[in-house]
């Protein structure tokens, strides 16, 4: 899970926009269930989940989110 906190923290910095976890494992090449994983077990501090439109299905569901003060 660790080898991939610096993927998964990298891309949301560098995006605009939210992802839900399975647009931003397909754009990792990772499964969902680690993305998911991640936010679960607070291996990502500064991330959380937030109500909003992904910007890759345009569905509203949770989505990836940094918060402000990461």
């Amino acid at each position: 899970m660790m080898l991939h906190y610096s993927v998964i923290r990298h891309f949301p910095s560098t995006q605009h926009g939210y992802y839900c976890s399975e647009c931003l494992a397909a754009r990792l090449n990772l499964p969902p269930e680690e993305i998911r994983r991640s936010l679960g077990r607070r291996a990502l501090p500064e991330a959380a989940l937030a109500y909003r439109l992904c910007q890759s299905c345009l569905d509203e569901k949770g989505v990836f989110a940094l918060r402000r003060s990461a």
